[in-house]
């Protein structure tokens, strides 16, 4: 039985069994090429191997945690626990999120000393979260979450807890490709999709680069850590209409409002009123101040 997943970047995601494949697509040729993962990697996931980047790491999520006055703490997909191990005590309300059978077994880490660590064995994208918590009598305003993503479900993951528009999590500390770092960081100057919604709620801070060779088996890429820090306040705009311009508006980046609002009038019948001034922008430049303007 195959599943096919399509999340709003439109990047679908294909599963069959225990296996799953990952997909890029080519937007302008509607063409996917499917990738198998590579034997011995998986669910595509490089295990942090470097000691002084994991402790790094570590001394990073407690601090954040207790600045925070953070009650809970989640670890997404914690591999072969060389994170697990430095932050499992930090609080009692630890938990992980771990699809992998072979590392689960009746609910427990397979690793003696890890056993009482409480696991959601599940996939991260399947889990209701906040029902999760609300069974610990706990909530998202006071939950810190942390993990090394695989980089082809990075981005359903990151909006999974933190660009729906109205998710309360403290913050979170992620390891994630450089690239995606990058293009994802407040102080960016090219906005896509992704980072509109991710920084719709939360400003994302680089925080350092992280060479392949600190990984087994290494990436063919550079990574780097990141921490999304939770906004004292959002944008005074409409989540759900944001989200509608995003996808009218975020396929065509290099394209100007006006030649896009002409193109959508045409093909969709659809109107945007973008004012006068802004005609000649990009999407990708504009503050949030005119997308409010635009909104409004």
């Amino acid at each position: 039985m195959i599943r096919f997943l399509v999340d709003q970047s439109g990047l679908p995601r294909f599963a069959r069994n225990d296996r799953l494949l990952f997909c890029n697509y080519a937007k302008r040729k509607n063409i996917f090429i499917i990738n198998y993962l590579p034997v011995g990697t998986y669910l595509g996931q490089n295990f942090l191997t470097d000691s002084k980047i994991r402790h790094y790491l570590g001394d990073k999520i407690k601090q954040i945690y207790e600045k925070s006055w953070c009650e809970v703490l989640i670890e997404i997909w914690p591999g072969k626990w060389s994170l697990t191990k430095l932050i499992h005590d930090i609080c009692p309300e630890f938990f992980v999120i771990e699809r992998d059978d072979k590392l689960v077994a009746d609910g427990k880490l397979k690793v003696e000393w890890l056993e009482n660590v409480r696991v959601i064995h599940a996939d991260v994208l399947d889990v209701d979260v906040n029902t999760e918590l609300k069974k610990r009598w706990q909530e998202a305003n006071k939950t810190l979450v942390v993990g090394n993503l695989p980089y082809y479900i990075t981005s359903p993951i990151l909006r999974k807890f933190f660009g729906e528009g109205q998710q309360d999590y403290v913050g979170g500390v992620f390891m994630v490709q450089k690239e995606v770092a990058d293009k994802l960081c407040t102080d960016g100057t090219k906005k896509s999709y992704l980072w509109w919604i991710i920084n719709f709620a939360y400003d994302v801070i680089y925080l350092k680069t992280v060479p392949a060779k600190a990984f087994s088996p290494a990436p063919k890429v550079t990574s780097a850590l990141i921490e999304l820090r939770k906004k004292e306040e959002k944008p005074k705009i409409d989540f759900i209409k944001f989200v509608s311009f995003l996808e009218d508006f975020a396929p065509y980046s290099r394209k100007t409002l006006r030649s896009i609002t002409t193109m959508l009038k045409k093909k969709k019948n659809k109107e945007w009123n973008i004012p006068k001034e802004l005609e000649w922008e990009r999407l990708e430049k504009l503050s949030w101040w005119e997308i409010w303007e635009i909104l409004i």
